[in-house]
């Protein structure tokens, strides 16, 4: 447990440094896709604890918005997760490519496993103080949301091997626009609403 504490403020004071350490492990895809599943669902959970214990959303809210009712439903936010997760993986490396990153799937696989599992610490700890005092559970939310970004441009860069932050954040950018726009327009097609998803 002191391991991946050490090395998770090692994550937070040394990002590029960190990353190349954990891409050395060399760990097996599999195994990463496990850890992969494991984080996400955790994710899913505590997503799903800070929604019951939150003011319910507003219906015309969720209309307007209906992935939003994901939020109330675990499963189906854990599969969302976890799927989105990997094609963001996959779009992020093949994109990468194209502008001319090296390194291997694998390599940013593990990063962004990693990195889903800090959120997944940041997260209890969010609930927590939300519990207790919830203007600063939200001031550290902010604050994460904020760290887990700047670490995610870290991690791209150092596994695509770009030379600057600025190709990771372009990159991330047109990734995460691509896979909003094909997640509205799965939304649309499908007919995803709260009321056709109560079965989930």
């Amino acid at each position: 447990m002191t391991f991946w504490f050490e090395l998770a403020l090692q994550t937070l004071r040394d990002p590029r440094g960190t990353s190349q350490q954990i891409m050395a492990w060399q760990i097996e895809r599999n195994t990463v896709y496990m850890a992969l599943g494991a984080v996400c669902a955790l994710t899913a959970l505590l997503v799903g604890t800070m929604t019951a214990i939150g003011p319910p959303t507003d219906p015309e809210v969720i209309d307007a918005f209906p992935v939003l009712a994901l939020l109330e439903r675990p499963l189906a936010l854990f599969l969302l997760t976890a799927g989105g997760l990997v094609v963001m993986v996959h779009a992020l490396f093949w994109a990468g490519r194209a502008m001319g990153g090296e390194g291997e799937l694998a390599e940013l696989l593990v990063l962004l496993t990693w990195l889903q599992a800090l959120r997944v610490a940041a997260q209890v700890v969010v609930i927590v103080l939300s519990l207790a005092v919830p203007v600063l559970g939200g001031l550290v939310a902010l604050v994460v949301m904020i760290a887990a970004f700047w670490l995610m441009l870290h991690f791209i860069s150092a596994a695509l091997r770009f030379d600057s932050l600025l190709r990771a954040f372009g990159l991330l950018v047109a990734v995460s626009a691509g896979m909003l726009l094909g997640l509205m327009l799965i939304v649309t097609l499908f007919g995803l609403t709260a009321g056709g998803m109560n079965n989930v």
